[in-house]
């Protein structure tokens, strides 16, 4: 099967459930903002956030580190059961040592809620691991089931919890902790990992290996939690929790975005460092990169075009502050997908250490940025210093990965993002109903226009299956 091709297929079946799975919690938006109260929703996020960033400090990023070597050979099933053995036997133990920590820390310091904290993250640290060995595998529609149950469980058992039984916050905590629960039953039973399980297949030096590789993850990771995670945690210690739902509310339209590119950012990064040594590589890259831009570019304006017809309609009046923040995000978003091209180039080199390095320079600025606007500009502070942190982490890592492949922004493609970008800058604003509509018109017509190979693509491999029926 050409790259190309086994490019599309893959990113195909994980955009199935990826669909369903944004368009039910996106559906939900309305109830969630009509049932709760800014400063609850803005609760359950902080919650949801802290798991975030215990996950990495338990788990170390094992479970990346098991999808990168299980690529290395991926028809050798006696290295896979050393691999997933080990890792998942070191993941158990892990999450004991974190267990004993969590329950001397409660013991000292009350945290509201604990329970989630402490669940949530071990769910977590085993549904990562397996999610990652389904991949390795090369079974990507378990993978997305698995993410299909995830997201449609939590949305449903969410329902049930604020309307069958009034549960409120809490209600929200326990749901949420069944839905990970339930992926976790689907994952044991349709992974088939039991047949890579033997405890004399545990190798302490497949540990150190993988560990070599994935524990560098780990500040990484973190960084991208202060990236996404501290102008949460700043916003409401200044303005409060309300502001803080605001803001997640705000958050929610270019997660969605971002979130479409991280399905196909699974099949990319799978797609390079199998293909990392073809001789026609940087042609390869550069190609497929620019084009997969130019798509999630006019999905992004797409998104911003449509957004002063949505939003009034479909979130509730008392959320209205956060209007003015999501094309700030959404462009935020656009840089992480630039962002994420290129890292795919250091996932191939296994050089953790570079994703590391750079990704923590974006946390000091967003960081930065954040505390010193903070007190003038209130939550645009938030959505700025996220916007800088992207831009010039992405900026940092063209220049870096340019040194050894080489992997260019086509001239045209950036001109054309820049003319697009700055033109809905100013009708998103304006409030003119007729220019914002002109405005749809034109971000139409740009998307069709920068994607009209792929489009002539896509219409000759329908007819070419149509034809063949």
């Amino acid at each position: 099967m050409g790259r190309r091709k086994e490019l599309a297929k893959n990113t195909a079946i994980l955009t199935v459930g990826r669909v369903c799975t944004q368009c039910i919690n996106f559906l939900l938006l309305p109830f969630y903002t009509a049932m709760l109260s800014t400063g609850a929703y803005g609760t359950f996020d902080l919650m949801l956030t802290y798991s975030m960033l215990l996950l990495p400090l338990v788990g170390w990023q094992l479970h990346q580190g098991l999808f990168r070597f299980m690529l290395d050979d991926r028809q050798n099933t006696a290295r896979h059961t050393v691999l997933f053995s080990t890792l998942l036997f070191f993941s158990v133990i892990q999450c004991g040592a974190y267990l004993a920590v969590f329950a001397l820390i409660q013991a000292i310091v009350h945290v509201e809620h604990a329970y989630f904290l402490l669940v949530y993250v071990i769910l977590q640290v085993f549904n990562a691991m397996l999610m990652q060995f389904v991949r390795g595998l090369g079974k990507s529609v378990v993978y997305t089931v698995a993410s299909f149950i995830a997201a449609t469980a939590t949305a449903l058992f969410n329902v049930l919890a604020l309307t069958c039984f009034h549960g409120g916050l809490t209600g929200l905590l326990i749901s949420t902790l069944l839905a990970q629960s339930l992926t976790l039953l689907y994952l044991l039973a349709a992974s088939g990992c039991r047949n890579y399980l033997s405890l004399r297949c545990i190798q302490p030096a497949i540990f150190k290996q993988v560990g070599a590789y994935s524990i560098p993850l780990v500040p990484n990771n973190l960084a991208w939690w202060v990236v996404n995670a501290s102008d949460r945690t700043i916003v409401s210690y200044f303005l409060g929790a309300a502001a803080n739902g605001v803001y997640s509310i705000a958050n929610k339209f270019s997660n969605v975005f971002v979130n479409f590119y991280n399905i196909l950012n699974l099949s990319w990064a799978e797609t390079v460092s199998l293909h990392y040594t073809d001789a026609d590589r940087d042609e390869f890259l550069t190609e497929t990169m620019n084009a997969m831009f130019q798509l999630f570019a006019a999905g992004c304006f797409g998104m911003a075009a449509c957004m002063p017809f949505f939003f009034p309609v479909f979130i509730d009046a008392k959320y209205h502050d956060a209007y003015p923040q999501i094309l700030i995000l959404l462009y935020a978003m656009l840089f992480r997908v630039l962002v994420g091209l290129y890292s795919c180039v250091y996932v191939a080199q296994k050089n953790a250490k570079k994703i590391a390095e750079t990704s923590i320079s974006a946390a000091v600025i967003n960081i930065a940025v954040d505390l010193l606007l903070i007190q003038k500009i209130h939550i645009f502070a938030a959505s700025i210093s996220t916007l800088a942190a992207f831009l010039i982490l992405f900026l940092v890592r063209y220049r870096d990965v340019n040194r050894t492949v080489h992997m260019k922004l086509k001239r045209s493609v950036a001109v054309g993002c820049l003319l697009m970008g700055g033109c809905l800058l100013y009708t998103y604003y304006c409030g003119n109903r007729w220019i914002q509509a002109g405005a749809l018109v034109l971000t139409i017509g740009y998307a069709i226009g920068a994607n009209w190979e792929m489009l002539r693509m896509g219409a000759r491999f329908v007819r070419s299956k149509l034809h063949t029926k």
